[in-house]
């Protein structure tokens, strides 16, 4: 058995001043959590230089990252990124293996797929059962129901905000490809610069719908279909809900976001995004009435 790692890195939870919110300390600890919250797309970030290790270039093309967060994890708190490639040869073509995120006291962050190319094997998060429920029996999502469309954004990925994380050194994993020339011809986005350009105020009806709650994400997926997303490009980005579900403790939204080339609205899309969100009910004012 070959593992490929990262070891032991610091995320840095860059939304620690976001007042309000689960990456909050204050209010991250009113919601019962040790403290303010290391957000999913920056653990994901985690996994660019070791995605390439295992799948070469390849990944930033066709691969897939497709991961399920078990636990949250506070600013600069030790954490370990791996890939379990068996007893393959690198790089690997048309194969999905086993993605994981652990502290060093064995505690799983997160775990999940990362692939390449083809494959016959459902990734991790299109494994799952979403367990979906009527939208209408819920009191933030009632209105999310599945096929519902979200937003539809034109925009250029954060460049400068990826440039300044790389330059700084709060870039987890930083490659060069992020901030120079790349086998594409400029930067490329970074995982954590790519959910973003992909979820941004993409489901802001259906937040604004829900009233005041606090959200955090459960998981996420990035996927390239004929990548990279490029720094510097436009790109409009459509989407759709998937399912929404219902736990003991929280109500779910499930939705996936699809990029493509900015005035092409029949291509390809260039990377798509599914995402697990998790609405708190102990955020919101409809269950503390």
């Amino acid at each position: 058995m070959t593992i490929i790692s990262t070891g032991i890195c610091h995320p840095r939870n860059l939304s620690i001043t976001a007042k309000g919110s689960i990456h909050d300390d204050e209010t991250a600890t009113e919601l019962g959590f040790r403290a303010g919250t290391v957000a999913g797309d920056i653990h994901l970030e985690q996994f660019g230089g070791i995605l390439v290790s295992a799948f070469g270039q390849q990944w930033c093309e066709t691969g897939t990252l497709s991961m399920y967060f078990m636990h949250a994890t506070a600013d600069a708190e030790p954490v370990e990124a791996t890939l379990d490639i068996g007893s393959s040869a690198t790089p690997l073509h048309n194969a999905q293996v086993v993605a994981r995120m652990q502290t060093p006291e064995g505690i799983t962050v997160a775990e999940g797929t990362a692939s390449v190319g083809t494959t016959s094997t459902p990734t991790a998060l299109y494994s799952r059962d979403r367990r979906p429920v009527d939208a209408s029996t819920l009191k933030m999502l009632r209105h999310a129901h599945s096929g519902r469309q979200l937003e539809t954004i034109t925009r250029k990925a954060q460049g400068a905000d990826q440039v300044r994380r790389h330059s700084q050194g709060i870039m987890t994993a930083p490659l060069d490809w992020y901030v120079k020339d790349s086998p594409w011809g400029g930067p490329i986005c970074s995982p954590l610069t790519s959910c973003r350009l992909l979820v941004a105020g993409m489901t802001e009806t259906i937040e604004k719908e829900c009233g005041e709650f606090v959200g955090l994400y459960g998981a996420i997926e990035i996927r390239h279909h004929n990548g990279p997303l490029m720094l510097d490009v436009d790109y409009t980005v459509t989407g759709r809900v998937l399912d929404v579900s219902d736990s003991p403790k929280t109500e779910v939204l499930w939705f996936t976001t699809e990029a493509r080339e900015a005035g092409k609205p029949n291509s390809e899309p260039v990377a798509s995004l599914t995402m697990m969100t998790r609405l708190l009910k102990d955020s919101s004012p409809l269950y503390n009435k």
